[in-house]
C-alpha cells in the first residue's frame, strides 16, 4: 500500500510538473517579467545603486595628521611638542573627481537600457523559435499520420501478395525517419524552453502561447536610418566619461594646501628672560602650498587619457557605421526572404495541397506506383517545410531590424 501511495504521489509530481511547463505566455508578458526578474538586469540595477553610493566618494579629503615629539628642542632640557596638520586641495580637484562619478552614474543607468535592449532581442528570438518548433511539430505530426497509413497499407498489400518487400520497407523508412525527426524535435524544444524561462527567471516555467507565427509586422524601410537611440547614447556616454576623466588627471596638477598646528613646552629660562614651568605651553601655526614641481608622470598619464578619448570617439563613429550596416545587410535578406515566404504562401502552399491530393488519389486508383506516390508526397511535404523554415528565417530579421530601431 505505502509503495502504491510512492507511485501514485510521484505520478502527480510528474504530471503537475509537466503542466507547469505548458504555461503559456505572451511575447509582451514574458517581457514584464524577465525585466522584473533576470538576473544579468538585477545586476545592472545593482550596478546604478553602487555608482549612486559613491557619488559623494569625491569628497574626501585627506587625513589629519597628528604627530608628537619629545626631546631637547631649545635647550638641554626635554621638552614635549605635538602637531596637527591637515592637506586640502582646491575645489576644482574635488568638482572633476565628483564629475567623473557622476558620468559614471549616468553611463550604469544607459547601461541597463542596453541589457533591457538585448535581453528583449533574445527573448523575441527564442520566443520565435518555440513558434517555429511548434509549426514543425504540426508538419511532422502530419507526414508521421500520412507514412503511418502507408505502411500500414503496405504491410496490408503484402499479406495480399499485391506488392513486394520493398514497397513495406520503403513505407518503414519513412515512418521512421518522421519519428526520428519529432524525437529530435522534443529535445531541441527542451532546450529552446530552458533558455527561454532561464532568460525570464521565473518560478514558473512558461512555454509560448499558439500565437500567428506567419503573420508578425514587418519592418518599414529607412533609408534615413541613423542608429539605435539606446546604443548610441551609451556611446556618447563613454565620450564624456573619458573627458571627465582627463579634467581628473589634469585636476591633479593644482597645488594643495597645508594648514598646521603646533603646540610645546619651553623648560627654563625663555628669550624674555623669564623661567618657565613644565605647565607652560607655547603655541604656532604653520600654511604650506604644495606645488608639482615633479609632474612628468602625471602630465604623461594626461596625454594618455588624451588617447582614451580619442578611443571614445572613434567608438561612436565605429558603433554607428555598424548599426547602420547592420541595418542595411538585414534589411536587404528580409526583403528576399518576404519575396520567398510571398510565394509559398500564395502558390507553393497551393501547389503542395494539390500535389498530395492528386498523388493519394492516383495512388489508391492503382494508376501510379508507390515510388511515384512518395516522390510526390515528400516534394509536397518539403514544399510546406520550406515555408515553415523560411518564415522563422524571416521573423529573425524583422525581429532584429525591429530591435535595432527601438527607442
Amino acid at each position: 500500500m505505502k509503495q502504491l501511495i510512492k507511485i501514485i504521489t510521484a505520478f502527480s509530481v510528474l504530471i503537475a510538473i509537466q503542466q507547469k511547463a505548458q504555461t503559456p505566455i505572451s511575447l509582451e508578458s514574458a517581457y514584464e517579467k524577465a525585466f522584473k526578474n533576470n538576473l544579468n538586469l538585477k545586476n545592472g540595477q545593482l550596478r546604478i545603486d553602487y555608482q549612486d553610493k559613491i557619488k559623494k566618494s569625491a569628497a574626501v579629503i585627506d587625513p589629519l595628521n597628528v604627530s608628537g615629539e619629545i626631546g631637547q628642542f631649545v635647550s638641554a632640557y626635554t621638552d614635549t611638542k605635538f602637531s596637527v596638520n591637515q592637506t586640502f586641495r582646491l575645489p576644482g580637484f574635488y568638482n572633476s573627481q565628483k564629475q567623473v562619478l557622476m558620468e559614471e552614474w549616468k553611463n550604469s543607468m544607459l547601461n541597463l537600457d542596453v541589457q533591457k535592449w538585448q535581453l528583449k532581442r533574445e527573448i523575441a528570438l527564442i520566443y520565435n523559435e518555440l513558434n517555429y518548433q511548434t509549426e514543425k511539430e504540426k508538419l511532422l505530426l502530419r507526414a508521421d499520420s500520412i507514412y503511418t497509413n502507408y505502411y500500414k497499407r503496405a504491410e496490408l498489400r503484402l499479406k495480399k501478395g499485391e506488392s513486394n518487400i520493398l514497397e513495406k520497407t520503403t513505407a518503414e523508412n519513412y515512418r521512421s525517419q518522421a519519428e526520428i525527426q519529432l524525437a529530435n524535435l522534443k529535445k531541441d524544444r527542451e532546450v529552446s524552453l530552458y533558455q527561454f524561462n532561464y532568460l525570464i527567471n521565473d518560478e514558473t516555467m512558461y512555454s509560448n502561447e499558439n500565437s500567428n507565427f506567419y503573420e508578425i509586422n514587418g519592418p518599414n524601410q529607412d533609408i534615413n536610418y541613423a542608429g539605435n537611440p539606446i546604443v548610441l547614447k551609451q556611446l556618447e556616454q563613454q565620450k564624456a566619461i573619458e573627458v571627465a576623466k582627463l579634467n581628473a588627471e589634469k585636476s591633479k596638477l593644482l597645488p594643495t594646501f597645508n594648514i598646521g598646528y603646533n603646540n610645546s613646552s619651553m623648560y627654563g629660562t625663555g628669550a624674555d628672560d623669564q623661567f618657565y614651568e613644565r605647565s607652560a605651553r607655547f603655541h604656532s601655526g604653520m600654511i604650506g602650498v604644495g606645488i608639482p614641481l615633479f609632474n612628468g608622470a602625471q602630465k604623461s598619464l594626461i596625454e594618455g587619457q588624451k588617447i582614451n578619448q580619442l578611443i571614445a570617439e572613434n567608438n561612436y563613429e565605429l558603433g554607428s557605421k555598424n548599426l547602420k550596416n547592420q541595418h542595411a545587410t538585414l534589411f536587404g535578406e528580409y526583403e528576399k526572404l518576404k519575396s520567398e515566404t510571398d510565394y509559398y504562401k500564395s502558390k507553393g502552399l497551393k501547389n503542395a495541397e494539390t500535389i498530395m491530393k492528386t498523388a493519394n488519389r492516383l495512388y489508391y486508383e492503382g494508376e501510379i506506383n508507390y515510388l511515384e506516390w512518395s516522390i510526390l508526397i515528400n516534394q509536397s511535404l518539403d514544399i510546406q517545410n520550406k515555408l515553415i523554415d523560411t518564415q522563422k528565417l524571416l521573423n529573425e530579421k524583422i525581429i532584429q531590424l525591429n530591435n535595432l530601431t527601438q527607442q
